[in-house]
Parts: C-alpha cells; structure tokens; sequence
C-alpha cells in the first residue's frame, strides 16, 4: 500500500465516488503526497463509466483541509524546490481537476484555509457546515496564495479576492454562501442531507449532457464572447445528436423518465 493510499481514501458509493483527506491529525494539510493521492482518484473516478459525480471531504468532522503543510526544509522554506523542475505537486493536482469531466463537490465539513480554500474554489460545487471558517490566512506568514490564485478568481470577484488575499481574515461559512463559494450551508446534522440532495439531482441527469457542458465551460471561460458565441453554437447540435440527447428528447415526448446510456 502506498503511502497516498493511507492519507486519501476513495470510494464508489454506486454512482457517487468519493475522495476524503485522511490527515485528521493533521488538520488533513496538504502535502506531496496527498495530492498525488487527489490527483490519483480523481482519475481512477474518471476511468469508471459508472461513477457520475465526485465528493471531496476531509476526515473528521472539523476541518476540511488547512492548507499546505507548512513542515520547514532544511532552508527555512516550507517548500521542497527543484529549479530544474519547477511543476510542484500541488499544481498538477490542480490541473487533475481541470482535466475531470465529471462534476466535483466539495463537501466542506469544517475550516478550509490556504491550499483547502483552493479545493473549495476548484471544485464545481461546495456545500458547507455552519461554523466552518474559509480564508487564505497566508500573508501571516510571509506568503500569498499565488498557486490558488486562478481559481479563486474564477469564482470570487476580483476585490473579494483581493481582500481575502491582502487582510488574511477569514469568512464564515455564512459570509462564503452570501458570496457565492459555498452553494448551501447546513447545521451539522444536516450537511450530508443536503449534499444527497445536490447529488440526487446531478446523478438522475444526463451524464453526456454535463460532461460536454463542464468541457464547453472551461473551454469559453477565457475566450472573448464571439469565440465562445462560435464555440457554443456548434456544440449543441453535437450534444443533441449524442445517444442521450435522443433518448432525452425521446422520453420527452413520451413522458416518461430518460434512461442514459451515457453516450
């Protein structure tokens, strides 16, 4: 068993695939080796035609992930640098997540900070406990969370951003929903109910039509609007001669609920 095995957990739950940090001693921090594991499972649920959507949790019922492993090297440095190699491990984990086609949810079950903060944002979804903290504390510490940056700005306006960045302060689970990271926020009790809500819906839809839709999305996401307008125009007739567009339009006209042959 590898050493990736023991710090992230995986597991198909019929549709749902499910990746959990398992660092609870930790704080479930990220280090080289966790997201290898990340990355790992998250590729492992992409190359299973059953699995439909993906939850990202933390162990315990406390944080969800604190960040990077601040652990210093021999330099003072809390980063292990190669110059010859720059590509750190946590950036290829982040682009596993660009690469996954199908839709991800963070289950954010306590504090998500720093690099946890990055998960949250790079996820398509996030659902959150009430009394969770989510904040990129780092200029504390002399740093500022450059490898996260992209993402957060992909789902914060620029001076939300800029404010987490620059004061260090964290927000509530409350205040992260009230600004449009968390997707609903529950009581403890209840974060699992309203995850199975989210997934319920998910699953019971077209697999094709969401993985082409999370493609085109991060495909125009960056592009001028008359080249996403072209882009955009040409895959809907793509996505309707699909087997599950016909057999969508089908049941339709039927009334009666699709059966996806997710193709």
């Amino acid at each position: 068993m590898t050493e990736e095995s023991d710090v992230v957990k995986t597991g198909r739950d019929g549709p749902v695939f499910r990746i959990t940090i398992n660092r609870p001693d930790r704080r479930n921090a990220l280090n080289d080796h966790v997201t290898g594991g990340i990355a790992a499972a998250l590729k492992a649920a992409q190359a299973d035609d059953e699995v439909r959507a993906i939850v990202l949790t933390g162990a315990g019922d406390k944080v969800f992930c604190a960040g990077g492993d601040l652990s210093p090297q021999p330099d003072g440095s809390p980063f292990r640098t190669d110059p010859a190699r720059p590509q750190l491990k946590l950036t290829e984990m982040f682009e596993a997540f660009e690469a996954c086609t199908l839709p991800i949810i963070a289950r954010v079950n306590g504090h998500a900070l720093g690099g946890g903060f990055g998960l949250v944002c790079v996820c398509d979804l996030a659902v959150g406990v009430k009394g969770a903290r989510l904040g990129t504390p780092e200029v504390g510490v002399g740093l500022f969370p450059m490898t996260i940056l992209p993402y957060m700005l992909r789902v914060l306006p620029r001076r939300k951003a800029l404010e987490l960045c620059m004061r260090g302060v964290p927000w509530s689970a409350e205040k992260a929903y009230e600004e449009g990271l968390l997707n609903a926020v529950a009581d403890p009790g209840d974060l699992d109910a309203v995850l199975d809500a989210f997934l319920s819906d998910i699953t019971s839809r077209s697999p094709t039509a969401i993985r082409l839709g999370k493609l085109a999305y991060h495909a125009i996401q960056d592009m001028p609007i008359r080249e996403a307008q072209q882009y955009t125009q040409l895959m809907l007739p793509i996505m309707a001669g699909t087997e599950d567009g016909k057999e969508g339009f089908a049941a339709f006209q039927q009334k009666r609920e699709p059966d996806w042959p997710n193709r």
